[in-house]
């Protein structure tokens, strides 16, 4: 991957809407070259998909689950919370925390309602539950 290659994928990220026009100026190709380079940055994974991000509803409640095991288990919890659409993410950690488990909710009770869930799995020590205050920016 050289300098323009990184420049695209730059300015994909900062406007993913930019016409094949505005990418070509940005990075100093031809149209033609632009769109070669984004097949090739496709086939070679850098560019993985096209996504929308879905539109949060006012009431929606963000919160982390820090999850601590008795012994390394998360690959056999990880499975069982794939299934709950209020978990967005799950992932393993190094350090004191095994697991962290970000959700998703409409009310406060459907937090806790997961986190007893998850308190109750065999495979469980301790759990502990962060809220997002505020999102200074996502990328």
């Amino acid at each position: 991957m050289d300098d323009k290659d990184q420049k695209l994928l730059q300015l994909l990220r900062q406007n993913a809407r930019a016409s094949i026009k505005e990418l070509a100026a940005g990075v100093d190709l031809s149209r033609t070259a632009l769109v070669e380079r984004i097949k090739r940055l496709e086939r070679d994974g850098e560019i993985t998909g096209y996504t929308l991000k879905p539109v949060h509803k006012k009431t929606e409640i963000k919160l982390f689950l820090l999850v601590k095991t008795h012994q390394p288990s998360c690959e056999i919890i990880a499975p069982r919370l794939e299934r709950l659409s209020s978990v967005k993410a799950c992932h393993s950690l190094a350090g004191s925390v095994d697991m962290i488990i970000e959700l998703a909710l409409e009310n406060i009770h459907e937090a806790n309602t997961i986190r007893e869930l998850v308190s109750n799995y065999p495979e469980v020590s301790e759990v502990s539950t962060s809220t997002i205050l505020k999102t200074h920016f996502q990328k």
